[in-house]
């Protein structure tokens, strides 16, 4: 496999890249009828030129307890149908969280995910912490309905804490 890795800000992707993610994202995530915020970097994956993966970031002032915490979101991760079990998901995680520590200089990683993804994501470093965890929809204030997860890139340990998102989730 010679998977090649780029992070790309959103505004830079060309359109027919963007019509690419959207479609995996649209084709993934059709049953969830929230809205959420866009990425601002995208992690791509690519074997032989064609899109193996994707994982969204975004960066986010949030609260915990009401103490404001910057954190590197992370959004839909998607490995494309016919590169799934190859590592691709986790090759593009890493490089996502060296992003967020390295370029972003964040101390954290933050991201919502269905219980049955926990052991996927423990594998790769991330924690499961107690919420809750607030977010923002059109129609009022939500609460997750899934797990929240953190990486922490540094040596500063994940405040516990009710987390709100202040804004849209991703």
């Amino acid at each position: 496999m010679n998977l090649t890795i780029k992070i790309t800000y959103a505004g830079n992707l060309p359109q027919q890249l963007k019509n690419l993610l959207a479609q995996a994202y649209q084709r993934e995530f059709s049953w969830d009828k929230m809205i959420y915020a866009e990425s601002q970097w995208f992690v791509i994956g690519t074997l032989d030129q064609e899109l193996a993966g994707q994982v969204g970031i975004l960066q986010r002032e949030i609260s915990v307890d009401g103490q404001p915490l910057q954190v590197g979101g992370i959004h839909g991760v998607i490995t494309e149908p016919e590169h799934r079990g190859q590592g691709i998901a986790s090759a593009l995680m890493g490089r996502a969280v060296d992003f967020i520590w390295n370029q972003l200089n964040l101390p954290y990683g933050l991201l919502t995910c269905n219980p049955r993804l926990e052991t996927f994501y423990q594998k790769l470093g991330w924690k499961t912490v107690k919420g809750p965890c607030v977010f923002e929809q059109p129609d009022g204030p939500r609460s997750c309905g899934g797990l929240t997860m953190v990486v922490e890139c540094g040596e500063q340990a994940w405040p516990e804490g009710r987390i709100d998102l202040c804004g849209l989730p991703w």
